[in-house]
């Protein structure tokens, strides 16, 4: 497995770890008395799942569909990072870095599919 198929696997991890974890966290936050109680594990499990979904599918003895696929899960890791990070050094609360990250990881999966 190359070094960039690791990143990629991790940033997808990451990726789903954050955006799970806050969506959990915050949806949760009026029903619950410390959601992040469920917004832990429920990010800890799915970034784990996501990456070794994307590690698995990058690996050399793979078809010729799954790359596509990992590559648009790791275009929107990167997109949903970077998202959440540029909504949250401004005026944007959790949720709404959160809606940021999704719309701009959505954009960036689809580039990498579409001209991959």
């Amino acid at each position: 497995m190359s070094v960039k198929a690791v990143v990629v696997a991790i940033g997808a991890g990451i990726a789903a770890f954050l955006g799970i974890g806050l969506g959990v966290t915050e949806i949760t936050g009026h029903w619950v008395a410390y959601p992040q109680f469920l917004g832990l594990p429920a990010g800890f499990v799915t970034g784990a799942v996501a990456t070794i979904g994307v590690a698995l599918k990058l690996t050399d003895d793979t078809s010729d569909g799954r790359p596509d696929l990992a590559g648009a899960m790791g275009g929107f890791a990167v997109g949903l990072v970077g998202g959440i990070l540029i909504a949250a050094g401004t005026i944007f609360g959790a949720v709404s870095s959160l809606a940021v990250g999704v719309v701009l990881g959505l954009a960036v999966a689809i580039a990498v599919a579409r001209y991959r």
